[in-house]
């Protein structure tokens, strides 16, 4: 375990050294969080006839009966929350593409690959770094989410109905899968390229997919309750353990020095 603090402790170090790409860890989620709160205490002030023709103000019955107002922030409170759940995948794949190509690029992978670190230790603490950092700073910025709707929102109604054990679930479960899945795809694109951008480039399609979830949510043909997250977490177990073994068998050191230019 020594030698995955030792790497944990550079990447770090190295993470601080970038300004930029902190800058866009820390206000991206900020910017997100704020938006969705501005949002949703907008349609409290001036409600829109449209959002009750929504499938997602029709599809949930925990919904039916609410006064335009407050069922106008009910779905925009709702899109916005899932919306955080964005943050695990993207904020950790930033990081986790960077950290393979940007060493390449000051030639300080070399020195690394040829120590007698084993190839699971490298990884393990390659995204060790990659989720940590954005997963505390999406449950900070989920806490501070859910303490503005409890202060925004019309009602208490309301803000339960955004705020939800369902919610809470998968906020605490799925989104470390989430962010699993993102770095081993990550990692295994970032060995595989030398430019920065383009590693970061490949991996936001991983952001694709979820986004059906979040446009399957506001046409109404999903509805996130206990049962669906159960299952989506599930999925997610099954995908992040496929994930990280290709992740771990397709990443050769080798291969990673031979394809420097």
């Amino acid at each position: 375990m020594s030698t995955i603090a030792v790497i944990l402790e550079k990447e770090w170090w190295e993470l601080r050294r970038e300004r930029s790409l902190m800058a866009t860890l820390l206000l991206f989620p900020l910017f997100m969080t704020v938006i969705g709160l501005g949002a949703t205490f907008a349609l409290g002030l001036a409600p829109d006839e449209e959002t009750a023709m929504l499938g997602a103000a029709t599809a949930d019955p925990a919904l039916a009966g609410l006064p335009l107002d407050q069922l106008g922030q009910a779905v925009m409170g709702r899109q916005f929350s899932l919306l955080l759940l964005i943050m695990p995948m993207f904020l950790p794949s930033l990081l986790a593409a960077y950290s393979i190509v940007g060493e390449k690029n000051r030639r300080t992978l070399e020195p690394l690959l040829a120590t007698p670190v084993r190839d699971w230790e490298l990884l393990l603490a390659k995204s060790l770094a990659a989720v940590v950092p954005p997963l505390l700073i999406t449950w900070g910025c989920a806490a501070i989410y859910a303490l503005g709707i409890r202060l925004l929102t019309l009602t208490p109604q309301v803000a339960g109905l955004i705020i939800t054990p369902a919610w809470w679930l998968m906020l605490l479960a799925c989104s470390p899968l989430l962010a699993l899945i993102a770095v081993a795809a990550s990692v295994l694109i970032s060995s595989r390229v030398n430019d920065p951008r383009t590693a970061q480039s490949l991996t936001g399609v991983l952001v694709v997919p979820f986004m059906l979830l979040f446009f399957g949510q506001l046409v109404g043909l999903v509805v996130v309750n206990l049962g669906f997250v159960l299952a989506f977490a599930a999925l997610l177990a099954a995908l992040s353990a496929l994930a990280i073994w290709l992740a771990a068998r397709m990443f050769q050191r080798e291969t990673i020095l031979t394809r420097w230019k």
